[in-house]
């Protein structure tokens, strides 16, 4: 990074060049400065002899002279077109100008391109309401252009809308694009040298051969037929929201309190569903998906506090070939009904808790957000940096693997097909509140009360992370909205709400249950909830379904995304290992798996809190960030 300068003026003017593509130029830059009296300086062209100003992701310094000026409150920027010379593009991400006579900083962050011969204006930190904006002109022309680059396209019926083309202010940074590439190259060359070096899979313990180099031994390996892991796996794996308390047994679900009382530690089935030890799984949206179970699993809470399966059948319709099967059940005959149970629980995790209502859902947002909210309102400042990526993830990475036959088509059981019709299934009933805000999503499946299902870690912890980030957004939120006229006015703000709600078909998002009333947004809470429930997926619930993917699917056997052959429909045969072996997949698809949910399940942006690129630097966001 250059760092760049030379002798010190009355003031200072450090710009930041963007770390983006092509952010560089070399057309000469102009800056004038305007004090809080409105009086603008002469124009300063910022140069400095024999160096390359404004390179990509360079600082540059050039001193001011200009005296008893005053505070600085805004900065008009612009640049000339210099045909035929070099690049003329320049992204700038901000701009700090340092008063070296009062020993004052004063921050503008810009984080956008610079367009030739244009002259624009921003104030100090550029965080303001549209209706308190002077430059409202400016804002309007800005986002009405914005509206032409981010536009929404429902790429395949029944699925949330996405951006029509990757904007080229979502694409990946030249860095983390070598990144991806170069970890995908070495993974490649690894499966290939443990494919020449392992032999063909014989028996289970033969699967455990194929840990090395790029790929540790998965968490999932260790105890995967054990009932407790498997409980576990269902609270706090990487789909745990899904389990709901059960206080009846649906009619469908053929088993009776006979079955399982033995299974409850001296309680009747009837004592454990009024004292809250019952819990259900039950995946009815998999209804017509093809090559999939569609399952139904009754849990119980013991002595410990440990969640224990105590019934799994397989489809929704009971039947004499739908059997109820049971911890007592035969060892290889419970560990295929827990397997195909699982095969459903996968393909319910990748195509919609993670892809559908992760990825495609911030999506919709962030084409909404870039839409309505203008880059000086303080909301979308606020949310901007946590949506980092999400398209070019969508568009670049994700966008392969739901090609035909990418990963989606070859490595789920439900193949692309599937994945779609799942995904229209489950989004016809996904709800912003009740799937979309933590608490409201726990009181939903009524795991609310911190006294049931002690172990269920995801609900402690997740409840943690989102109280912080709520009592971030509420600081900021209450900062500029102070009265109901500053919500009411907010033009842009009822906009980007009104774009969420509205249907598909008329241009939205088709979003149900967004919090605020039929005329819009009218109180803070609801602001709060809606900015919470967009952060908190994009940092909290993403990292709780997306990173431990490798660890789960990395030995199929545990959580299976494809299962070959037949579930079991027979609680008279005498199933083996082999049985078993015959539906898991083989040696060069599960190493396939393992490079998907290994790349995955990898780590490369920063942690929540921790921010790529800087928006909001007024006072009071500065310190609710630290707090």
């Amino acid at each position: 990074m250059g760092n760049r300068g030379s002798k010190q003026g009355d003031y200072q003017v450090l710009v930041k060049t963007a770390d983006r593509n092509g952010a560089g130029t070399d057309a000469n830059i102009y800056i004038a400065l305007i004090n809080t009296n409105g009086k603008r300086s002469k124009d300063y062209k910022l140069d400095i002899r024999f160096h390359d100003d404004f390179e990509q992701g360079n600082q540059d310094m050039y001193p001011i002279s200009l005296k008893d000026f005053g505070v600085i409150d805004k900065i008009e920027l612009w640049r000339d077109r210099r045909i035929g010379i070099g690049n003329n593009n320049w992204c700038v991400e901000w701009i700090i100008v340092r008063d070296n006579v009062r020993d004052e900083v004063y921050e503008f962050p810009i984080n956008r391109w610079i367009t030739a011969g244009l002259k624009r204006r921003w104030s100090r930190y550029d965080s303001k309401l549209p209706q308190n904006d002077s430059e409202h002109a400016q804002r309007k022309k800005e986002l009405e252009e914005k509206r032409q680059v981010y536009e929404f396209e429902q790429k395949i019926d029944g699925i949330p809308v996405q951006a029509v083309v990757l904007p080229k202010d979502e694409a990946f940074t030249p860095d983390y694009m070598k990144f991806i590439i170069t970890t995908k190259l070495k993974m490649k060359m690894h499966t290939e040298l443990i494919m020449m070096s392992t032999k063909k899979f014989k028996t289970l313990e033969d699967m455990e051969d194929v840990y090395r180099y790029s790929f540790h031994r998965p968490e999932g390996v260790d105890g995967w037929d054990n009932d407790l892991k498997f409980g576990n796996l269902v609270m706090n794996g990487c789909n745990p929201n899904v389990i709901q308390l059960c206080t009846e047994i649906p009619n469908n679900f053929g088993v009776t309190a006979q079955m399982v009382e033995s299974f409850l530690e001296g309680k009747t089935l009837d004592e454990c569903l009024q004292n809250k030890r019952i819990f259900i799984v039950n995946h009815k949206v998999l209804e017509g998906v093809q090559n999939v179970t569609v399952p139904i699993g009754l849990f119980y809470a013991n002595v410990n506090n440990d969640l224990i399966p105590i019934a799994i059948q397989l489809y929704q319709e009971k039947g004499p070939e739908n059997p109820v099967f049971l911890p007592s059940d035969p060892k290889y005959t419970w560990v295929l009904a827990k397997m195909w149970f699982n095969l459903g629980d996968a393909s319910y995790h990748e195509a919609c808790t993670h892809l559908a209502f992760t990825h495609f859902i911030l999506e919709s947002i962030s084409v909404a957000v870039n839409r309505h909210l203008s880059p000086s309102h303080p909301l979308y400042r606020l949310v901007a940096p946590h949506l980092h990526f999400v398209m070019a993830i969508n568009h670049r990475g994700l966008g392969k693997l739901l090609d035909k036959g990418g990963a989606f088509d070859v490595l789920f059981s439900m193949g692309l097909k599937g994945t779609f019709a799942l995904i229209a299934n489950a989004f016809k009933t996904w709800s912003f509140t009740n799937n979309g805000i933590l608490p409201a999503n726990l009181k939903h499946r009524r795991l609310d009360d911190p006294k049931v299902l002690t172990k269920y870690y995801y609900r402690e912890d997740g409840l943690k992370v989102w109280d912080a980030i709520r009592n971030y957004v509420d600081t900021i939120v209450k900062e500029y909205y102070t009265t109901d006229d500053d919500i009411g006015y907010d033009f842009e703000l009822q906009g980007f709400r009104a774009t969420l709600v509205r249907s598909i078909e008329n241009g939205g998002c088709g979003f149900q249950d967004v919090p605020g009333v039929e005329d819009g947004v009218t109180t803070t809470d609801q602001i709060v909830d809606i900015f919470t429930m967009i952060i908190f997926t994009a940092s909290g619930g993403h990292a709780s379904t997306n990173f431990g993917q490798y660890d789960q699917y990395g030995f199929p056997p545990n959580y299976p995304a494809l299962l070959r052959g037949k579930p079991p429909n027979s609680k008279e045969k005498e199933y083996t290992e082999q049985d078993v072996m015959a539906a898991l997949p083989t040696k060069d698809t599960m190493l396939s798996s393992m490079t998907l949910s290994k790349l995955l399940s990898t780590k490369n942006t920063d942690s929540l809190g921790e921010y790529e690129t800087q928006f909001l630097y007024d006072q009071t966001s500065v310190n609710a960030l630290r707090t």
